[in-house]
């Protein structure tokens, strides 16, 4: 796919969910600082400075440093044609797509004025892929704590996923300490409490990288995450009986029901309808069927296990949940292959 651009945009909405479905399903992508009005006259960085400052006079200097840069960015740095990256918060997709329209003022729009979203540019939509299709250092990047940034030096790793190719990079898992955010650089941070947030999400993205290129011994972790749990659990290698990948139940003698049949998919793909069936057909009177895919499930494949008490399905992010949950029961031997420190940041400033 042709670049008619080399600028790649990442965009974050925030934790409004009505708003960012309505950019995913109306195709446009949005940001705050609606306090400062149409942004069209703010048509440099002095006015935009400006402009900040007279609507948030108590602002700290370093704050403003952090904020007015980015509405004038918006509203006059993009462009038409270049490329943006909207990671949705909450899940673990990317949305890809593309600029096409100029800056507008949404102020008419009751709903995005009333959550401080007037500031829009219209998308095309290219492309949802899941995070662990990315390099750790483009997802560290899109990690950014600001509304918008940039990260021109990962372009061609986006166009190589829209065309369908794995990027070259995309093996590596280890995201280095040293890979700071353009933005971050330039001291545009934001409420300290988000770095909760982001060292939350880097490390899923570590977890579930590391998994997806584990292929087979991916069924060893699930394996272990049940055993954590307090099951008895059992690999089903060689014969896979079917394609059951792990056996679990309650006691060491497997007397005690409910029997449970595990499926665990680590590819990057989203699991359908038909797998799901497939290990409906699997299951005994009394047993459970437990699907585990690090890619996630279609709708299709939500709607069959919503009408069938005995199949659940877990995600990469519920199973990143679940490892985190129970990390501390793990036998020492995944603690060690996956080591991780609980750490605590402060809610607030004093």
């Amino acid at each position: 796919m042709e670049a008619t651009s080399d600028k790649l945009w990442v965009v974050h909405i925030g934790n409004n969910g009505q708003i960012a479905k309505r950019a995913q399903e109306e195709g446009f992508i949005c940001i705050g600082w609606t306090r400062m009005g149409d942004l069209t006259p703010i048509n440099t960085r002095e006015k935009a400075k400006a402009a900040y400052r007279r609507t948030w006079p108590d602002a700290s200097d370093a704050k403003a440093r952090a904020q007015y840069g980015q509405p004038f960015r918006f509203a006059h740095q993009m462009k038409a044609g270049d490329l943006i990256i909207y990671p949705v918060k909450g899940s673990s997709s990317v949305f890809i797509g593309r600029v096409v329209g100029a800056y507008e003022w949404a102020a008419a729009d009751e709903e995005l004025r009333k959550n401080d979203y007037c500031n829009i540019r219209r998308v095309t939509w290219l492309k949802e892929v899941p995070r662990i299709a990315f390099s750790a250092s483009a997802l560290h990047s899109f990690g950014s704590l600001a509304s918008l940034s940039s990260s021109d030096e990962f372009i061609e790793e986006v166009l190589a996923l829209l065309g369908g190719e794995q990027p070259a990079n995309a093996a590596q898992i280890d995201t280095p300490a040293s890979k700071v955010n353009k933005v971050e650089q330039e001291g545009e941070g934001v409420e300290i409490a988000n770095l909760a947030e982001q060292a939350s999400q880097e490390t899923e993205d570590y977890l579930l990288r590391s998994w997806t290129r584990t292929a087979q011994d991916f069924e060893a972790v699930v394996r272990a995450v049940f055993e954590a749990m307090g099951y008895t659990a059992q690999l089903q290698q060689g014969t896979h009986d079917l394609g059951v990948d792990v056996i679990a139940h309650p006691d060491p003698l497997g007397v005690q029901p409910p029997l449970m049949k595990i499926q665990a998919k680590s590819g990057t793909g989203t699991v359908g309808a038909p797998a799901v069936k497939q290990l409906r057909g699997l299951l005994n009177d009394g047993e459970k069927g437990v699907l585990v895919a690090l890619g996630g499930f279609s709708n299709d494949a939500r709607h069959v296990q919503q009408n069938d008490g005995d199949l659940i399905l877990v995600d990469g992010k519920r199973f990143v949940e679940l490892f985190l949950q129970f990390y501390d029961r793990l036998d020492p031997e995944w603690r060690n292959r996956f080591p991780l420190k609980r750490v605590y940041v402060p809610l607030k400033t004093l």
